[in-house]
């Protein structure tokens, strides 16, 4: 009989091994809240974050950005063809993407999945490692061949991580 996850950082790490894919933790004594939290143990420029948002129709939808750059409501829109988008709030978020705020990794229950364009400029990847102390480090190309997002600018630039 399979063991039940204890975390939804072990509920990752057994999706990530179901799909028989490269992954590394990277775990932290404290939560992980702020890139530059994170940027004490990884490359800022290599993390993307996972954003969930509802559109104007009450559907989910997963945005991955670089984590120095604001998701661009209007250019998501655009590229859906709906009224508007909005951030989910942590209830939504969890239902949702079956994790919390603070850990959601790209591989969740949401199928509609945008990825910005920027994040396929490395070989890895930085995302949510499920808990909110945890990240991982996955393959860019893991991400586009699993999840088949939408590939586009999704983004506006807003650090000077760059």
């Amino acid at each position: 009989m399979a063991s039940v996850p204890t975390s939804y950082g072990e509920q990752l790490k057994a999706t990530l091994s179901s799909m028989r894919l490269w992954f590394r933790f990277i775990e932290f004594d404290e939560p992980v809240k702020t890139v530059e939290q994170a940027a004490k143990k990884v490359q800022a420029e290599k993390i993307a974050k996972s954003i969930v948002m509802i559109d104007s129709n009450g559907e989910p939808l997963l945005a991955v950005v670089p984590a120095g750059n604001l998701v661009s409501h209007k250019k998501l829109k655009e590229l859906l063809k709906v009224r508007d988008v909005r951030l989910a709030n942590a209830q939504e978020v969890l239902e949702a993407s079956g994790y919390p705020v603070g850990g959601v990794p790209p591989f969740n229950k949401i199928k509609r999945v945008l990825l910005d364009q920027q994040v396929l400029h490395d070989e890895t990847v930085i995302v949510g490692g499920g808990d909110i102390n945890k990240l991982v480090e996955i393959r860019t190309k893991d991400i586009v061949t699993s999840l088949n997002p939408t590939v586009n600018d999704i983004s506006k630039n807003v650090s000077v991580l760059r």
